[in-house]
């Protein structure tokens, strides 16, 4: 987008954007507990979650409770957690130390792969499996508070 076309999107973003306290440090460095961040809910009606976005995904835990991850795997992929070594399409995660459990997930067309950062301390797709791409409801754009954290997450 150029010029007054990305102002408008941006101002769109801004006004729409939902607005989310960190809880929990399943994210971490990335995100801590207590800042606030800005979710950007209108970039995934136009493209699909990439590896690499942090987004904010619902309806995965009971009590319907929205949780930030990473998308590791996308539609498509072939995801695989043997003898504690993360594998995407048969490349080994640099980030990811030892994991437990072991598993093998082939994406759907409608599915991502999802997990925290800090992998130890997260409850992610090792535990509930591939998300539905209609869980995924926004991604993670600007760290507004504390104002001494404040930050941009998107890539874009």
């Amino acid at each position: 987008m150029r010029g007054l076309g990305k102002l408008v999107y941006q101002m769109a973003v801004f006004v729409t954007a939902l607005r989310v306290t960190v809880t929990g440090w399943s994210m971490h460095p990335t995100l801590v507990a207590g800042e606030y961040v800005l979710f950007n809910r209108l970039v995934y009606m136009w493209s699909a979650p990439k590896r690499g976005d942090v987004v904010l995904a619902r309806g995965l835990l009971d009590g319907g409770q929205a949780i930030i991850k990473r998308v590791v795997g996308v539609f498509g992929d072939r995801v695989k957690l043997i003898q504690g070594v993360l594998t995407v399409n048969d490349t080994p995660l640099e980030e990811t130390s030892y994991l437990d459990g072991e598993g093998e997930w082939c994406l759907k067309q409608d599915e991502c792969f999802l997990l925290g950062d800090a992998v130890d301390m997260s409850i992610d797709s090792r535990s509930f499996g591939p998300v539905q791409r209609k869980a995924i409801k926004a991604r993670a754009w600007l760290v507004c508070w504390p104002r001494s954290h404040w930050r941009s997450l998107d890539a874009e």
